[in-house]
């Protein structure tokens, strides 16, 4: 993707060393005629072309619909705008690596080599004559550092988690991004600041010199009520954060004036906290946007330093009533500058048992030089996984395995790399740790707890934790499902697990 014909500020502010903003728009559903949609876009992107101050817009894919118009199309029109490579969500939410493949050739057509490789939310409506897959943000990450190695990507990670499990599940997946082919990380939208701090203090204490940007959110009472009412998977709004939006919004602007500052706050706030940036979502004009960037500038003169700003924050989080503001759950964990081996979270004696049972049966039965490997392997290399006999061993495989684990007969065994916790269990099939959208360790679904928090506890008590950092597990090939998996182990054409290498420093220079 060498050679883009749009001048890429993101990268070079990163590079340099300086601040960067980003402002997050949001692309509209597919539902929606394209032109009338992107009107008051490209109207911004217009605008902001001629300020410094804004490095790149920031385009979401799949988030305001299960089909948003498509990311790259959108991107270029951004840009031919803005005169700014945009940085471009790319989302795994019903698409396969064949999908991102395709998108990555119509990209570097296009010029355009900024991406923010997630995951996604839930399908809101999912179809009825299939499954829904989803591509694991580890695994486009890895595939498209191979295929386009220049390309700035960025991923993201969301400290906004008050469980030990579902915390550290996101930190060490962050650090198992970084290792896949991230050169930058994005945090979801909070407003606990001492969670941006622990985020930092945990990727540098562990060795990963990678530039964060805060996502921020402008946000008032009517929206706080509408996140609460709705949902936005992954984040917090407290009771006690939502009185003091409603008491802002009691003021003759109806609290405008408090988001404003609260925002600029938090900016100035993640940039002493040692951010390399910012982007901002919420504001869908340039007069909106040019009144944060104006508030910013007189936050941080009035704000020099860590100890200035502090005071400043105490102070807007103080209620009328002189109580302050709770944004994080009262029982919250926090690292403190504590280890992950020490946090309370233990694996239970029936999840430990299940472990070390499935562990014994693949030692004996699956490990090369085993005896079972010795004795079967043999036959079952030669059979088809789907008919006569390999039919046969897939009805056991399903008979054993469904009721002890909830084998999905993938045809793909991933068990020995996810602590003998099937990923096909998470609704999304994620075998590389969650996703975003937990909340208090409980599925985005709503309907189980993260199967990720049980696979850190057995890792925790199996002294593994290195494995959910280190090891790159691969996705399910489309032709793989519903074909026993013990034909596909022995044939040579199982899962092939890499674990992943430091991250090399300095990644987003220019290529």
């Amino acid at each position: 993707m060498s050679g883009a014909p749009y001048p890429n500020h993101l990268r070079g502010a990163l590079v340099q060393g300086q601040f960067v903003m980003t402002v997050e728009v949001t692309t509209p559903a597919a539902t929606h005629p394209l032109d009338a949609a992107l009107a008051p876009i490209l109207a911004l992107a217009g605008e902001i072309r001629e300020d410094p101050r804004v490095a790149a817009i920031a385009l979401t894919d799949r988030s305001s619909a299960d089909r948003d118009h498509d990311p790259i199309a959108t991107g270029h029109r951004v840009a031919e705008m803005c005169g700014k490579a945009p940085l471009i969500h790319w989302a795994g939410k019903d698409r396969s690596t064949a999908d991102l493949e395709t998108d990555l050739r119509r990209a570097a057509s296009l010029g355009l080599d900024n991406l923010l490789l997630v995951t996604g939310d839930k399908v809101r409506r999912p179809p009825l004559d299939r499954p829904v897959r989803y591509l694991d943000s580890v695994n486009a990450l890895h595939t498209v550092r191979q295929v386009a190695p220049t390309t700035l990507l960025a991923a993201a990670v969301c400290p906004f988690k008050y469980r030990e499990e579902e915390l550290l599940g996101q930190y060490l997946k962050a650090a198992k991004k970084l290792r896949a082919g991230a050169d930058l990380l994005i945090t979801q939208i909070g407003w606990d600041m001492p969670k941006f701090a622990e985020l930092r203090w945990f990727l540098t204490g562990r060795g990963y010199d990678v530039p964060l940007l805060a996502e921020l959110l402008y946000l008032t009472a009517a929206r706080g009520r509408r996140i609460r009412r709705l949902g936005l998977p992954g984040v917090t709004i407290t009771d006690d954060f939502l009185r003091l939006l409603v008491e802002e919004e009691e003021a003759p602007d109806r609290g405008r004036a408090s988001a404003y500052r609260r925002l600029a706050l938090q900016i100035v706030g993640v940039r002493h906290l040692g951010y390399a940036g910012a982007q901002i979502s919420g504001l869908h004009t340039y007069a909106a946007v040019a009144r944060l960037l104006d508030a910013v500038e007189q936050c941080a003169q009035a704000c020099p330093t860590l100890d200035a700003w502090q005071g400043a924050w105490q102070e807007h989080l103080t209620a009328a009533d002189g109580r302050t503001v709770r944004v994080a759950p009262a029982d919250g964990f926090y690292l403190t500058g504590g280890t992950p081996t020490e946090g309370p979270a233990a694996a239970s004696a029936g999840e430990y048992a299940t472990f070390k049972t499935m562990e014994l049966i693949h030692r004996a039965g699956f490990q090369e030089g085993a005896v079972g490997a010795r004795v079967f392997g043999p036959l079952l290399r030669r059979l088809d996984g789907r008919t006569g006999l390999g039919g046969l061993l897939l009805q056991a495989e399903r008979v054993i395995k469904e009721p002890l684990v909830g084998c999905a007969t993938c045809g793909f065994c991933r068990l020995p790399e996810t602590a003998y916790v099937c990923p096909e269990t998470c609704p999304k099939g994620l075998a590389n740790g969650p996703c975003g959208g937990t909340q208090d360790n409980r599925c985005e679904f709503g309907d189980r707890e993260c199967i990720h928090n049980r696979i850190y506890r057995i890792s925790k008590k199996a002294g593994t934790l290195s494995n959910l950092e280190e090891v790159l597990i691969p996705p399910v090939p489309d032709a793989a499902w519903d074909s026993c998996s013990w034909v596909t182990h022995f044939r040579g054409e199982g899962p092939e697990a890499v674990r992943l290498t430091t991250p090399t420093k300095g990644r987003a220079a220019p290529p």
